[in-house]
C-alpha cells in the first residue's frame, strides 16, 4: 500500500473491503455448500485482517517516532545537569 493511499485517510478501506468480501464469500459458500468458496473466503478474510494489522502497526510506529523526536528535542533544551538527572530518573523507573 503506497504513501498516497495512506495520506488520503482511506488507509483502512482496502483491508476492510477485502476482509468483508472474504466473510461474504464464506457465507455464500455455506449457503451454496461450496467448500472451495468457503476456503477462498477464509483466505480473503485472513488477508484482509493481515492488511489491517499492517496498517495499524505502521500508524503506531509513526506515533512512536513522533513522540521520540518530541522527547529528544525537549531533552536537547535542558542544561547538561538537568538532562543527566532526567535520564537517571528514566533509567531508574
Amino acid at each position: 500500500m503506497g504513501e498516497e493511499a495512506r495520506d488520503s485517510g482511506g488507509g483502512t478501506a482496502v483491508p476492510l473491503a477485502v476482509g468483508g468480501c472474504g466473510v461474504a464469500a464464506i457465507l455464500l459458500g455455506w449457503i451454496l455448500g461450496s467448500r472451495l468458496l468457503r476456503a477462498l473466503g477464509l483466505m480473503a478474510a485472513a488477508a484482509g485482517g493481515a492488511l489491517y494489522l499492517r496498517e495499524r502497526l505502521s500508524e503506531r510506529n509513526d506515533r512512536i517516532d513522533a513522540a521520540e523526536s518530541d522527547i529528544l528535542s525537549a531533552l536537547d533544551g535542558l542544561d547538561p545537569v538537568a538532562r543527566a538527572q532526567v535520564l537517571k530518573d528514566l533509567a531508574e523507573s
